[in-house]
């Protein structure tokens, strides 16, 4: 018996190639009888038929799928910050790294946006039609996170946008989040992927989320980066446990309470003295 193969619009899909024409190739999955077309424009060189490829399908306007080996920064069900690239009175086309660009229609746009303008973009299928599209209004999105992930799990933190608190953050593509100020002790970047930890999945559909990794294993590697730091400044430095947050974050990258926690096992340890000048490794 024969599986049942769905293409997914607005997704990735492997697909074999099953002819070639003057106009371009056609594609389809194993078992299935529909054919997509792949313009040459938007596939890769020397493409031959039986090849298997990973094509990302989407609607063009006479309401035929194509195919393209374009990737796009976000798929249907996921997030991305995404520049405006052009706007019309129906709507806004956002460049998601392909050549087709994403429309946000007016209505599907928390705030009209303007030309240039960078926003989280979630990227939607219409039912009706078929048809990808993004919207900016994000909030029954977020409210109805289906979570694949718990806490403890490693994430790829995407820093968006800066808040009182600190950095909204996409994660893993599929959930919006927080990365709080008194627990970021590096320079951010926007649109940067950043390896990270998932702290707590709330009820409101958010994630908070940290850069570094949590309980015992941070306080082994937080005794790891001071010894590391002490042997760089020649083996003793005047920031110790008493200083205040400021200068340990700066010195030494990490909270004072995280600080205080790894020297006082590195003291235990006698890997290093403590003393009103600071502390320093023991030879």
């Amino acid at each position: 018996m024969l599986g049942v193969f769905v293409i997914e619009i607005g997704k990735v899909n492997k697909l074999v190639v099953v002819r070639e024409t003057s106009s371009g190739y056609y594609l389809k999955e194993d078992d299935s009888f529909e054919e997509i077309f792949m313009p040459p424009s938007l596939g890769p060189m020397n493409l031959t038929v039986n090849q298997e490829i990973e094509a990302f399908i989407y609607m063009d306007t006479k309401g035929s799928m194509i195919a393209t080996d374009q990737i796009p920064l976000a798929q249907v069900g996921e997030y991305a910050l995404l520049r405006v690239v052009e706007t019309q009175e129906f709507g806004a086309f956002f460049d998601w790294g392909i050549d087709k660009d994403l429309l946000v229609p007016g209505n599907m746009q928390k705030i009209k946006v303007r030309k240039f303008e960078d926003h989280i973009v979630r990227v939607c299928l219409e039912d009706e039609t078929d048809r990808v599209y993004g919207t900016t209004k994000l909030g029954k999105y977020i409210e109805s996170s289906d979570f694949d992930i718990m806490s403890g799990d490693e994430a790829d933190i995407v820093p968006v946008q800066k808040t009182d608190l600190g950095y909204k953050c996409i994660i893993n593509k599929k959930f919006i989040g927080m990365l709080y100020d008194n627990e970021v002790f590096t320079t951010i970047q926007f649109n940067q992927v950043y390896k990270g930890v998932v702290k707590k999945l709330r009820d409101d559909g958010l994630v908070d989320a940290a850069l570094q990794v949590q309980g015992v294993q941070n306080l082994i590697d937080s005794k790891d980066k001071i010894l590391e730091i002490l042997a760089s400044l020649g083996g003793e430095s005047p920031i110790y446990d008493k200083s205040s947050p400021e200068a340990i974050k700066s010195t030494y990258f990490m909270s004072k309470q995280t600080f205080k926690k790894a020297v006082g096992m590195l003291y235990r340890d006698r890997k290093i003295t403590i003393s009103k000048d600071g502390i320093k490794l023991v030879k």
